[in-house]
């Protein structure tokens, strides 16, 4: 015999000896004829439960019955425990399993009892109705499996496990979201799921808008002009513009200009007249300093409510009410941009009037903040400067830090802090800081309507994780999470989304009376080509399966 075909054979020959072994370590188990307590119409199920109970804890190799169980009668069932351990003994197994079923009218109850050949016992118990005796004796013996060896799918949930399911949103419908490997209810399609991952242009469930020739800086969708048509308000480098969309495409109704030498960081909106209007909050920074308007665009003419107020302002939907509300905060250079003037302001007779100061956690500020409502709580989320999603209770106390950096936009300002009273560095001997502002982090409920999900942009690229400063985007994921009481756990994602995602959100954004999530991004021709980027959307109709 040659040496190659001696390993063989020894290879062979010890994977039959260890499978052997391993039967041979399976434990065994006998199953006595059921008492049924009930009707005499009913005594049938005495031998049929009997029969079906050894068939559903058999697990080959594992766990297996008595090759004689089936012949086991109601003359042979122990009458003691000292008898129970005399017969496991007298048969040679592990464990006896012992039973009654007891029924009222329609409705049964199942008592099963686990003894070991050492007379230690368990129970396990289920009360169904008739017709439900077979998935009850499933569920059974399915929870003693999972007792005994932590047999995959047959672990019993704890009641941490259970809380985390019962949190979980049930998978989105539209084709182009994929869901989490764990989520409670598998997304249906006739697709197959290998052709899936890309997607096309005429994708169902998805349509994108033509190419506009300038480069976003964030934005949102709204009415902000009173036709009661949502419009996609986007702020470029020196405008703000409102478009309206008809049949899939962009065409631009109304702008306001900025000035040339300021830099816009962030536009966000607020129903200040509670008439179904919102009105533009515009935040920049000019000459090192902050300054914030409030534009109304009725009429597709704009108009200054607020000019140059000297904080930054936003919109934000904070507790107890979570309704939008106005969040102001001034940039003290002496240190750098963190939480203690996070304030609370109302517009009033065409000022803002300081309402109160919130308590929120450190490093927080009212770009990076935002509340999820629970059933008589809430959570504080805040995007730290990694872009890492932290989540604090009421008390402020931490709770979870995500791995992943979420919301990251190439829109900065200098946040250096110099002490008090010392002029500003000379720019080519200090080390720039830049605090790069955030998208603002949608909450909202799709899959789901009783369960509220977090939607947030997932950063996907290379260079970021190299270099800090870098946030220009070659793609991205949008990741619907939802709070399970110990951190944020993923629901579903869209698939991947080519392009920088500068601003997304839920809204009726083409006016067809149905809500879509939408994209506004940038497109990415290469990082040679950013003169070249684009603005475009994106949008997912919500509502597949009901059609």
């Amino acid at each position: 015999m040659s040496f190659k075909r001696f390993i063989a054979f020894f290879i062979v020959m010890i994977s039959i000896l260890s499978a052997g072994a391993a039967f041979a370590d399976a434990r065994t188990f006998a199953v006595y004829p059921f008492e049924i307590n009930g009707p005499a119409q009913y005594k049938y199920l005495s031998r049929g439960v009997q029969t079906m109970l050894i068939s559903r804890l058999n697990w080959t190799g594992h766990f297996e019955p008595l090759a004689a169980s089936k012949e086991l009668g109601e003359a042979d069932i122990p009458s003691s425990k000292i008898e129970e351990i005399k017969s496991a003994q007298r048969l040679g197994v592990d464990y006896l399993a012992l039973g009654s079923i007891t029924i009222v009218g329609k409705d049964a109850s199942v008592d099963l009892r686990m003894v070991d050949k050492e007379g230690k016992s368990w129970t396990k118990s289920a009360k169904t109705t008739i017709e439900g005796l077979i998935p009850a004796l499933d569920g059974i013996a399915t929870e003693v499996k999972g007792q005994l060896f932590e047999k995959p799918g047959s672990k019993v949930a704890t009641k941490e496990e259970k809380v985390r399911e019962e949190a979980r949103p049930q998978a989105a419908l539209n084709p182009e979201f994929i869901s989490a490997s764990t989520a409670a209810v598998p997304m249906q399609s006739a697709i197959n799921p290998q052709f899936r991952y890309e997607g096309g242009t005429e994708t169902p469930g998805r349509w994108r808008s033509q190419s506009i020739d300038f480069v976003n800086r964030g934005g949102f969708v709204a009415d902000v002009t009173g036709d009661g048509k949502q419009n996609v308000v986007m702020l470029s480098d020196t405008e703000v513009k409102v478009f309206g969309v008809d049949n899939q495409r962009l065409t631009e109704v109304a702008s306001y200009k900025y000035a040339s030498r300021a830099n816009g960081i962030k536009i966000s909106g607020i129903d200040l007249g509670r008439d179904g209007v919102k009105e533009v909050v515009l935040c920049i920074i000019m000459d090192e300093r902050p300054y914030s308007f409030i534009i109304s665009f009725k009429g597709n003419t704009p108009k200054v409510l607020v000019n140059r107020f000297n904080k930054f302002l936003c919109a934000v939907r904070i507790p107890p009410n979570f309704t939008e509300t106005l969040l102001g905060q001034k940039l003290d250079t002496s240190r750098t941009f963190y939480s203690k003037d996070v304030t609370e302001y109302m517009y009033s007779n065409g000022e803002l009037m300081p309402v109160r100061r919130l308590s929120v956690p450190a490093f927080a500020n009212v770009f990076n903040t935002s509340f999820l409502p629970e059933k008589e709580d809430y959570k504080v989320l805040v995007l730290n400067k990694y872009g890492r999603m932290t989540v604090y209770n009421k008390a402020l106390e931490p709770l979870y830090e995500s791995q992943n950096s979420y919301n990251s936009v190439d829109v900065k300002f200098d946040s250096t802090a110099k002490i008090r009273g010392f002029g500003s560095e000379n720019k080519k001997n200090k080390m720039e800081h830049y605090y790069f502002v955030p998208m603002a982090v949608t909450i909202t409920s799709i899959s789901d309507p009783t369960k509220l999900e977090v939607l947030l942009n997932k950063d996907i690229s290379v260079a970021s994780q190299v270099f800090s400063n870098y946030k220009s985007f070659s793609q991205g994921e949008l990741h619907s999470e939802y709070w399970d009481g110990v951190g944020l756990s993923l629901a579903w994602k869209t698939r991947r989304i080519k392009g920088s995602v500068t601003a997304y959100g839920i809204a009726d954004i083409d006016n067809d009376g149905e809500k879509e999530l939408y994209c506004i991004l940038n497109s990415f021709p290469g990082s040679l080509g950013v003169r070249f980027r684009k603005t475009l959307i994106v949008a997912y109709e919500l509502n597949l399966g009901k059609k």
